[in-house]
């Protein structure tokens, strides 16, 4: 489960990735994401963009199906404990959703 340390620890994870690597270096990427060699296709701008998008999204949790495909209950809860609260037998699976900040 995501919590909103955890978010801001990837946050503060990008902002390093954005102040001190190199985007262009496909080697560096490789051995950081640990998946394959590719050139990334992003730039400075899009972490920036991705970094103020985690920062202004708000946390909620849900109530899922056992096989965590469908929300159970059509409601997002403040916290973790209401969602697990709200769980009607043992098979459901809690759901972090992040919500996007309001256009302004």
């Amino acid at each position: 489960m995501l919590s909103k340390q955890e978010i801001m620890l990837i946050r503060a994870a990008l902002q390093f990735w954005y102040e001190e690597m190199d985007l262009d270096d496909a080697d560096l990427f490789a051995i950081y994401s640990g998946g394959p060699r590719i050139k990334p296709s992003w730039r400075v701008e899009d972490i920036q963009r991705l970094r103020q998008q985690l920062n202004e999204a708000r946390l909620r949790y849900a109530v899922c199906h056992s096989d965590a495909t469908r929300v159970k209950i059509p409601h997002l809860f403040d916290t973790p404990a209401a969602a697990n609260q709200a769980m009607a037998d043992g098979s459901d699976r809690l759901g972090v959703v992040l919500v996007d900040a309001p256009a302004v």
